[in-house]
């Protein structure tokens, strides 16, 4: 094997122990708040973190793990723009509780483990094809979900820090 096959393995396999650990890292952050705190604590583009999180998981469970799951079981599939690119959607419901939302995250984020988890080689770099992004690899796919839902964890843990 080469250095350079290697080095992409190895990238590859902290890829998903940062993936799986999110889920933990935002509970954490949630569970250091009391709810009522949730609703009225701000990002900085003054959404509540209640909202930050039901979007995490909306985003997580009708887009993200849908798209990863038709790359790996379709050849070359031609996937759905998300219809709901809005940063809360008419289905937000101010009264969930928390804990569901994290629930429901965390089972998508499981399930999309235990796909990577059994990936071959070749199935890192399976495509489909989305219209806003063109083709994309389940690679790009994985790495597109670790970061959105990083960039809200940062948000979120700014706004427990600063309060």
């Amino acid at each position: 094997m080469s250095e350079a096959f290697a080095h992409i393995i190895e990238y590859r396999a902290i890829l998903m122990d940062n993936f799986a650990r999110q889920p933990a890292e935002l509970v954490a952050l949630i569970h250091a708040l009391p709810e009522a705190d949730a609703h009225s604590r701000r990002v900085p583009q003054g959404h509540s973190l209640h909202q930050v999180v039901a979007h995490v998981r909306e985003v997580e469970v009708q887009a993200f793990l849908p798209r990863l799951r038709r790359i790996l079981a379709e050849d070359r599939p031609m996937l759905e723009p998300y219809t709901s690119p809005e940063w809360t959607s008419e289905a937000y419901q101010a009264d969930e509780p928390l804990a569901q939302m994290l629930d429901d995250f965390a089972r998508a984020r499981a399930e999309a483990v235990a796909l990577m988890r059994s990936m071959t080689l070749a199935d890192w770099t399976r495509c489909g094809f989305h219209p806003p992004a063109g083709w994309r690899t389940a690679q790009w796919w994985i790495e597109r979900i670790y970061r959105h839902a990083r960039a809200h964890v940062a948000q979120i843990r700014q706004a427990v820090m600063s309060q």
